[in-house]
């Protein structure tokens, strides 16, 4: 999940919490957030996404599930290398996606909550994994090979 030309750079201790508390004293640090994206627009600066945090397990994904978010904050793609497309990063069939940042926490931002704007942190991402469906549901059963050719006959008017 952390590309190994980071992986000695990122702070594994720096919590979410830590930064939102006082980003100004950790501006410049790598850190790990994750969570919910609330949403992506490609700007003049870059791709900025607006994500829901969550705690990440020891898998680095995100635990939406019986964790509590600890707020949000900006992740931003200065240059447009991390994030292809912000249309990636948008709901499908009302799932909501899920990533991990390794961001360079730049300071603070605005977003606006219903009609209140509030600060929060902004992290430059200097890389970014979206969550798959597939990678976080659990499966029970066999996987290919031993499933192949069994799938595209059901339900897709296939029948002979």
């Amino acid at each position: 999940m952390i590309p190994e030309r980071l992986e000695g750079q990122v702070d594994r201790d720096l919590r979410f919490v830590e930064v939102k508390d006082n980003p100004e004293a950790h501006r410049g640090k790598l850190m790990l957030a994750g969570g919910k994206v609330l949403g992506a627009k490609r700007l003049n600066e870059g791709t900025r996404l607006e994500i829901l945090q969550y705690p990440l397990s020891d898998d680095l994904v995100p635990e939406t599930r019986g964790e509590r978010s600890r707020g949000r904050f900006v992740a931003v793609d200065m240059g447009g290398k991390n994030v292809v497309d912000p249309a990636v990063l948008q709901k499908e069939d009302e799932e909501e996606k899920l990533v991990t940042v390794v961001g360079e926490v730049l300071g603070t931002t605005t977003v606006k909550i219903d009609q209140v704007e509030q600060q929060v942190p902004k992290l430059a991402i200097k890389h970014i994994t979206v969550w798959d469906r597939d990678q976080l549901r659990p499966y029970y059963g066999y996987r290919a090979p031993y499933a192949w050719g069994y799938g595209p006959y059901y339900g897709r008017g296939l029948y002979w």
